[in-house]
């Protein structure tokens, strides 16, 4: 399994992803998440500099928003991938070349994961640049600490989503039929877990997941459902890969 050519692949994935409207969309909706902050930021100094706190800290419910804009990309880059290839019956050509069914599988999920990371880390960055600036408690390693959650946060959702995406990619030949199969990956797990354990039971689901493990980073309550979450999603993305592996070693025998 070479990394050139998953890089290759991936590289390859993203530059044509980068050419759709929706790619292009999302990432100029990154920029909000920072300037609502940035204002909010501003309002608290006003307010304290009037003698009020008003002790209002919307930092997890804007990660947790920018998580729709993270999923959508990742439906978007990555129920086509394999699908794709499939439906082309171009499969058999990698293994004319040095591809490995791993190394296909992988590429395809980089090219998910990158462009998911970036969507959540970029705000992340900035609000944590942000709040340095504006506020005189938020220190350097108060900064380096929220990068860093961000960090960890944007790795699981990214694996999760991409597992969740390419992997239902990998079941069908027709990109909405893999779109309809994410969906119910993301559906079926979360009503199976309302079933068994009511509204506060744990997230079997990629999307819930993602919100217990922000909820965990950033709020600090329920540790053990941020845990969960990142098992959760984990699990969704090596389910995935291990699926389009499967599928994509098949076909690719001529």
């Amino acid at each position: 399994m070479s990394a050139h050519v998953i890089t290759a692949i991936a590289r390859r994935e993203i530059t044509i992803a980068l050419r759709r409207r929706l790619v292009k969309l999302l990432f100029l909706i990154n920029l909000v998440p920072p300037i609502v902050m940035a204002v909010i930021l501003i309002v608290n100094m006003a307010a304290r500099q009037a003698g009020f706190d008003l002790e209002w800290d919307p930092l997890l419910r804007l990660l947790q928003i920018q998580a729709g804009p993270v999923l959508l990309l990742a439906l978007g880059i990555g129920t086509p991938l394999v699908a794709r290839d499939r439906r082309e019956d171009v499969l058999f050509l990698y293994a004319t070349r040095p591809v490995t069914a791993w190394s296909y599988t992988l590429g395809k999920t980089m090219a998910v994961a990158f462009p998911a990371v970036a969507l959540l880390v970029v705000p992340g960055i900035l609000i944590a640049i942000l709040r340095q600036g504006l506020m005189e408690e938020f220190g350097l390693i108060d900064s380096l600490m929220l990068c860093g959650k961000v960090l960890v946060a944007s790795t699981f959702m990214a694996w999760g989503y991409s597992g969740v995406t390419v992997g239902s990619s990998a079941a069908t030949k027709k990109a909405r039929w893999a779109l309809f199969v994410a969906f119910l990956c993301f559906a079926i797990p979360g009503a199976v877990s309302k079933i068994i354990w009511g509204n506060d039971g744990y997230a079997l689901d990629a999307g819930r997941a993602a919100e217990d493990l922000l909820a965990a980073l950033f709020d600090g309550d329920f540790v053990r459902y941020g845990v969960v979450g990142a098992l959760s999603l984990a699990v969704w993305g090596g389910l995935g890969a291990f699926v389009t592996a499967a599928r994509v070693q098949r076909e690719m025998r001529p």
